[in-house]
């Protein structure tokens, strides 16, 4: 009974340090206590403290040197973590994510793993959420960022002290995670190519935060492609429901126009915009034609061209990078992967 408390004793003193080097008290290249210190402060034998910086060691996150004392060594490294159980982080579940959720479950599930989905609680941040995945255990994350802020600094500490991480529909969080997202380029391509001719006029309409990253991706795109086209902007919202306000500007704009295309960053926004296009008849008399990046529920009663992303490839690749990154270790490169999408 002994030896089972003096193990989860040094354990215990291991995840403390690990605790402390997440929460910046150790920061990188700068020593820890001496084995005394940490036995006095913690109560526990110098043994107990010497078993406890062997297995840091062991996982590069210290280095001991004879007379010069225990430094924190900081790594951006893959780490060798078993797959059993992933963790999927998000500060909030809308449509498309639930239906990530359920392709990236299933291909977790045909692997023999589990998936476990955590929503971010209000005044948690994505870091600190994540820290206590890894204190419960569960090493393997996958993130979707949506609107909150990144902090790299714990990004980094997350990965030193044993995460693997990819990040979904964004691609923020670079060197410190693999990032998995659609190929926006192409998705707005593919919907300007497969129109039936050439509009008079091309009006595209997403939101204004241009923090997350495949909001300004999309606008980007289609901006290389039609400089000379209006913008119009909707205040984000995160529960994605558009302002009465950006409505009268996509219903005005409409009315004005002789003819055109509506090109839509999101599945939310062509739901929005196709309801109240219908409404003011615009989509009967055909003079305005309606692109969406995105499905969204009852589309099929609407005339609207939608490239759909693929969420099984995603999700697939988005399980690979947590492979390499288990397999690869200290030769691991954070990669960029974009995935195609098709028309629906």
């Amino acid at each position: 009974m002994n030896s089972e408390i003096t193990e989860l004793r040094y354990i215990d003193l291991k995840n403390d340090i690990c605790r402390q080097i997440y929460e910046g008290v150790y920061k990188n290249g700068e020593k820890i206590p001496s084995e005394r210190q940490l036995a006095q402060d913690y109560e526990v034998s110098r043994i107990t403290v010497r078993k406890a910086l062997e297995l840091l060691e062991a996982e590069e996150l210290i280095v001991r040197e004879v007379g010069n004392g225990t430094r924190v060594t900081l790594k951006n490294y893959g780490n060798h973590n078993m797959l059993d159980m992933i963790g999927v982080v998000a500060p909030s579940k809308n449509p498309f994510f639930a239906r990530f959720i359920a392709d990236f479950q299933k291909c977790v599930w045909e692997r023999e793993g589990l998936m476990l989905y955590v929503e971010v609680p209000e005044h948690t941040s994505l870091e600190d959420c994540l820290y206590r995945l890894y204190s419960k255990n569960i090493r393997n994350a996958v993130v979707w960022q949506d609107d909150q802020k990144i902090d790299p600094e714990k990004l980094l500490r997350l990965r030193s002290i044993g995460m693997n991480l990819v990040f979904f529909d964004t691609d923020n969080a670079f060197p410190y995670a693999d990032s998995v997202f659609l190929d926006n380029e192409d998705a707005v391509k593919v919907l300007l190519d497969c129109q039936k001719k050439q509009h008079q006029e091309y009006v595209y309409i997403g939101w204004d935060n241009q923090e997350i990253s495949n909001v300004r991706k999309r606008e980007e795109a289609f901006r290389g492609l039609h400089p000379e086209a209006e913008i119009l902007h909707a205040p984000w919202r995160r529960d994605r429901r558009m302002s009465e306000e950006a409505l009268k500007a996509v219903e005005e704009k409409a009315s004005g126009m002789e003819e055109g295309l509506f090109l839509c960053g999101t599945g939310e926004i062509g739901q929005q915009t196709a309801e109240r296009l219908l409404q003011a008849g615009f989509l009967e008399e055909g003079k305005i034609a309606l692109a969406v990046i995105d499905d969204f529920e009852g589309s099929e009663r609407y005339p609207v061209d939608i490239y759909n992303q693929d969420l099984r490839a995603t999700a697939k690749r988005i399980y690979r990078q947590l492979e390499i990154q288990a397999e690869e270790r200290s030769a691991w490169k954070a990669k960029d992967w974009q995935v195609k999408g098709k028309l629906k």
